[in-house]
Parts: C-alpha cells; structure tokens; sequence
C-alpha cells in the first residue's frame, strides 16, 4: 500500500492515465518547520501530474512541510477531487493526458476561488506567456526545489486570501455559490439561491410572504405557508452555520429581512 492510500490524497487517475506506484521509501517525511510554523490556517493543495512517481513524491513532500494536498494524474480525477472539496491553490502540469493544463487553467481560472501554479519541463518564453495568460499566477520549471514550491504556494494563497477579504462578501447566482472573504464557499439550493438572493437584493426591507413566494416564479396560493417556513429555516440553519455574521430576521406577521453584511455580485 502507498503511504497516501491511508489518507486518500491521491485520487485514482482515469481509465486512460495508468496505474500508480508508491513512492520512494527514501522521501523525508518529516515536517518542515518554517511553512507550517508561519501558516496559520491550513492551504488545502491539488497537484496535477501524470507521473505517478513524481506525483506521490512532490505530493509527500508538500504534506511534510504542513500543507493538506490531494493528487491527480489528470483532468477527469481533478474534476473529481474539486467536486468532493475545493481547494486553494491548484499546482497544475501543462503535458497531462486527455484535457491539457493549458485547457484546464482556462477552465478553472478565477482568483475569487483558486490560485494556480504551472509546474512544467517546458522553458520556452512562449509557453510561459501562453500559461500565465491563460489563468496561471505563477510558472515554475521542473525541476523545482521543494522548498521553492512551497514558498509559492504559500504567497500565492497569501495574497489571494488577502484580495479576498478586501472584496468582501460575493454571491455567484448562476453557480449558486456564497464566497465569503476569506474564500470559503456556500452553495445553496436553487430555491435557496432565489430566496436569498431576493433578500440581499431588497437588504434591510421586510418582504411579506407573497412576495417571496412569488419571487420563486410560483403562485402564492400554490404555496403552503408550511413550505415556505421549512425553506427559510433550513437557510438561514446552513447560513448562520456557515458564518454567524449571515443574519435573516423573521418580523412576525409581516415578514422576512435580510440583517446580514453587504453582499456583492447582485444588482437592485
């Protein structure tokens, strides 16, 4: 059994990408100090790499200096590890099989969720150019120390974190998706992302129960009052679970208000 089969960190690649090794006995598990000493929060990692050798090893060795990292040998397992959890920083190879990590920088590409480093054999000036422009935030070149490509995950999550928090709060409708500045994210219902963004939109007002209903496309006698309590509650259970800061206040026999910070991504 490899090292990581216990801990999950490596997803199975698909069909097409071969088949795993374990990784060399002689890798230096031991944790680096000045990484996880200077992080206080973990950086959740996927790395990207159809070498099965150099992924379990490059995975091995960012998990010693304090950094919670999955692999994939792929963009079928990517996409399957981002759907189970997301990630802050994507360490992504441009010659992969199937979906190039061109195509997939393009694809994830969005500083508002994730960072993305290029780690590739490839040096010429124009690949770097073409990676960076299409969603990379930093390219390195194999080889890389490990202690390099530590250091450039933890600024790119650094100064991510840090444009994140000055953004402030966001909804993504189309994706249903609630970020919070310090990136997290919420997805709701499509019910749920009616009914809030409804709220947010009208921020500080009371919308009676009619209207609320309606603002779901249906009509109001259509609608059991019983209904619309459970979709409130369950709500404002996941916002409030989420952050206490996300507030919807129930005005007896008049209605619902949104009490909650400012939310952007919304027009009125």
């Amino acid at each position: 059994m490899s090292r990581f089969e216990h801990n999950r960190l490596i997803s199975p690649p698909s069909p097409d990408a071969g088949s795993g090794r374990p990784p060399s006995a002689g890798l230096n598990a031991r944790p680096e100090s000045g990484p996880r000493g200077s992080e206080r929060e973990t950086v959740h990692v996927v790395i990207v790499e159809d070498n099965p050798q150099l992924l379990d090893e490059m995975v091995f060795q960012q998990v010693a200096a304090g950094l919670s990292v999955r692999g994939a040998r792929d963009a079928v397992a990517l996409d399957r590890l981002l759907r189970e959890a997301p990630c802050d920083v994507l360490v992504l190879d441009l010659n992969l099989p199937g979906e190039s990590g061109f195509s997939i920088a393009n694809r994830l590409r969005d500083p508002n969720r994730l960072g993305i480093v290029i780690l590739s054999a490839r040096s010429a000036v124009g690949d770097k150019v073409d990676a960076l422009a299409c969603g990379g935030d930093q390219y390195l070149v194999k080889p890389v120390d490990r202690r390099e490509l530590t250091a450039t995950i933890l600024a790119l999550h650094r100064r991510l974190r840090a444009s994140r928090q000055e953004a402030g709060w966001r909804f993504e409708l189309p994706a249903r998706r609630l970020c919070a500045p310090d990136g997290r994210a919420l997805e709701l219902t499509p019910q749920q992302a009616t009914v809030f963004a409804l709220l947010v939109r009208h921020a500080g007002a009371v919308l009676d129960r009619q209207q609320m209903v309606n603002g779901l496309g249906i009509e109001y006698v259509d609608f059991p009052d019983t209904r619309l309590n459970t979709l409130i509650s369950r709500l404002r259970q996941q916002l409030e679970a989420f952050d206490s800061a996300l507030q919807v206040r129930t005005w007896r026999a008049r209605g619902y208000a949104w009490v909650g910070p400012p939310i952007s991504g919304l027009s009125t």
